[in-house]
């Protein structure tokens, strides 16, 4: 059966190290076909976490296993203690108890009898039954104290009366701790909490700041050197802290409760998912605003209208927006936004005096802001 285990173990591992590289190779993908950094580093994180989730799950599991195992432990011993004073054997006693229910502990009992009924010695059985239940340090402790009893020629029953009081008391114990320390456990969610608004807090104020510096200056200081840097790079930066704070403060929350870091998997899980929704939510859609404006408003025939706009996008310039404008003839232009986020357009007035509409479009990353401007043209 450890054999088994340790099979699957490796398996496991084997199986989520081969995973890995996908969420790396799609994000390179998408880096390749033009995808926004924020969308690759999302994807990739995401990713990264789909794969190593289920190894997770499947590890928590095991351990909730053996913590209900572990708590309906001191029941067994006790019925095997009272059985023995009823004058059976501990097979008897064994067999007896398999009849009852014990959580995830009945599976492995039920084994333990059926090696019993095949006429195995009590000590190997034994020995075997605490081999399935290996992964638990109180109950490969108890087993042990027990067989030793057993080949000592002491009170089994004694023993396991005393053991099984014992038990109960470090369980008591556990269960106290446990009580105690929730209070610990909602400190940390509140502080996780907090930790994500001051986050969110920080890059709404970093949005304009970063938009005036990447225009010329702030305060009089402008920014040195060649390379700047944008909103999308605190974006990225801001998402992936708050995923670390959440993996970290999930796997301290599992040892202050449980003991246990593979515990704190449930409260890494809602700690990534709560990271992940309000992100997608308040941080990652962006607004684009566009100022335009067309001067002069009235021009004579064959005169001159300059249209001139800026794009920008969470107080960051757009760069390489699309812009579409179509004449009062239907004729298409077509123009991008500068580094700066600027266009400019000169529209030649037709040689009739009348009243036109130009029309403008803009576009960036799927968000598309239309506009309508009428131009008086005299004689």
């Amino acid at each position: 059966m450890v054999r088994i285990n340790e099979l699957k173990k490796q398996k496991k591992l084997y199986y989520t190290l081969l995973a890995l590289p996908v969420p790396v190779v799609l994000g390179l993908l998408a880096f390749i076909f033009g995808a926004s950094s924020t969308f690759v580093i999302s994807l990739v994180a995401i990713g990264l976490i789909c794969v190593v989730l289920p190894s997770m799950i499947i590890s928590f599991y095991e351990f909730r296993s053996i913590k209900s195992s572990e708590d309906n432990f001191p029941n067994f011993l006790d019925d095997l203690s009272q059985s023995s004073s009823a004058g059976m054997n501990l097979p008897q006693a064994i067999k007896v108890a398999s009849k009852t229910q014990y959580g995830k502990l009945t599976d492995h009992i039920k084994q333990l009898n059926i090696w019993l009924t095949w006429n195995m010695a009590f000590p190997s059985a034994w020995k075997k039954f605490t081999k399935r239940l290996d992964k638990s340090p109180l109950i490969r402790r108890v087993n042990g104290i027990i067989i030793e009893a057993f080949n000592g020629g002491g009170d089994v029953n004694k023993t396991l009366g005393s053991l099984a009081s014992d038990v109960n008391i470090i369980k008591d114990m556990e269960a106290e701790r446990r009580s105690i320390m929730q209070q610990q456990i909602i400190i940390m969610y509140i502080i996780f909490f907090v930790f994500i608004g001051v986050i969110i807090a920080l890059y709404k104020i970093l949005s304009p700041i970063l938009y005036v510096q990447q225009i010329g200056s702030f305060s009089g200081i402008g920014i040195q050197g060649s390379g700047t840097l944008s909103i999308e790079y605190f974006r990225n930066l801001f998402f992936v802290m708050t995923l670390v704070e959440a993996v970290c403060a999930g796997l301290i929350a599992g040892q202050i409760a449980e003991e246990r870091l593979v515990a704190g998997v449930k409260h890494i899980v809602i700690m990534t998912a709560s990271t992940i929704l309000i992100f997608f939510l308040f941080v990652f859609p962006t607004t684009l605003t566009v100022d335009i404006s067309a001067y002069p408003s009235q021009t004579f025939t064959e005169g001159k209208v300059t249209f001139t706009g800026k794009a920008f996008s969470e107080g960051a310039p757009v760069t390489g927006a699309d812009v579409t404008i179509i004449n009062y003839d239907g004729t298409p232009i077509n123009l991008f936004t500068d580094n700066a986020g600027e266009f400019r357009y000169v529209w030649n007035a037709p040689e009739i005096p009348g009243n036109y509409t130009v029309a403008l479009t803009i576009e960036h990353e799927g968000e598309v802001k239309s506009f309508r401007r009428s131009i008086f043209v005299g004689d």
